[in-house]
């Protein structure tokens, strides 16, 4: 998982619904036209979960991915705001503290 693109996706995603394990985001429609999303969908496809992640569905049609994770591993509120935040610092902050949990 490449937190640098992980970072430039945060701008295009919204949680649609989150329960302790299960995070469903929400794609928005302007992520369609930015062609480093798609370069980043790609080499997210062609990479291993990490171990924190259990499994990943994206549907095209609803604009939606649905991430299931391992909340012994990452503590569900950390992991929305992980995803979400606008504030640049703190992502950095949780990026560091889950580094070994999203990377091994």
């Amino acid at each position: 998982m490449n937190f640098a693109n992980l970072s430039d996706l945060r701008k295009y995603i919204s949680i649609a619904e989150h329960k302790p394990g299960t995070i469903k985001l929400k794609i928005s429609f302007s992520a369609v036209s930015d062609p480093k999303v798609k370069e980043i969908i790609a080499e997210f496809k062609n990479q291993n979960l990490p171990k924190a992640v259990l499994d990943t569905k994206i549907n095209i049609f609803t604009q939606t991915i649905a991430i299931k994770y391992d909340t012994a591993l990452i503590n569900p509120d950390d992991f929305a705001e992980l995803l979400t935040t606008k504030n640049e610092d703190r992502f950095k902050q949780l990026a560091e503290q889950y580094y070994a949990s999203l990377m091994g």
